[in-house]
């Protein structure tokens, strides 16, 4: 089974146990809209939500007055979705694998993916970042959240990969992401993975969640907004 279609199939899973139905937005949201409402021609234009699943920050940013397509690897979380919001024009949801789907438009004013380009080893995290350099126009947004190093992994896994700036790829071995292959990224290697095509708004910040009991430990997400050259 191809990684793809292993990743759709767990969060099929995710989104039919209710994952997210009742969680409000990530407080990364309103930063988004803040900093999209200070720029006038990405406000006005046309983005690209990353990852929308079954519309926890989707949704938000919808009703708030974007004009946001939303696509997802997982056709549960599509179908759900448009269940939510019946009045949603059929274009405006895609179900696709972001690295190969076609752009209904030439190039995107912002690109949103939050909690996604983390799926997948090295050579997938790389194509999500040239993906998004070629998917946005010059001076248009990329708003990201991925996980971070510091984070205290809760499930069984296996570490199969580290590279040099200290990024690391894990496959879990137990919980809702079995045989997943996740990547946590390291400051140095997040600028490093950006600097070729981007220049930062705001730099990486640690945003840092722990657990609910009885789980334990803590959970760690870079998140950065940063500009196409």
């Amino acid at each position: 089974m191809s990684d793809s279609r292993l990743t759709a199939l767990r969060w099929d899973d995710e989104y039919r146990n209710q994952r997210y139905v009742d969680e409000p937005p990530l407080p990364f949201v309103e930063r988004i809209l803040d900093t999209l409402r200070a720029d006038a021609s990405a406000w006005n234009g046309t983005g690209l939500y990353v990852g929308c699943g079954n519309g926890r920050n989707y949704l938000p940013l919808l009703d708030a007055g974007l004009a946001l397509v939303g696509l997802d690897i997982s056709p549960e979380a599509i179908a759900r979705l448009a269940q939510r919001r019946p009045s949603l024009p059929a274009p405006r949801l895609i179900c696709d694998d972001f690295r190969t789907f076609r752009s209904p438009v030439a190039r995107f004013d912002y690109v949103i993916a939050l909690q996604v380009f983390q799926h997948g080893g090295d050579a997938d995290v790389a194509a999500y970042f040239t993906r998004v350099a070629a998917l946005l126009r010059p001076g248009g947004l990329f708003f990201l959240r991925v996980n971070a190093v510091s984070t205290q992994i809760y499930h069984a896994h296996t570490v199969v990969d580290r590279n040099a700036q200290g990024g690391v790829t894990i496959r879990y071995d137990d919980g809702p992401k079995t045989g997943l292959l996740i990547h946590f990224f390291s400051d140095a290697e997040l600028c490093e993975r950006l600097e070729a095509a981007f220049v930062p708004v705001q730099h990486p910040r640690e945003d840092v969640t722990v657990r609910a009991a009885p789980k334990t430990g803590s959970w760690a997400q870079w998140e950065t907004i940063c500009r196409r050259r």
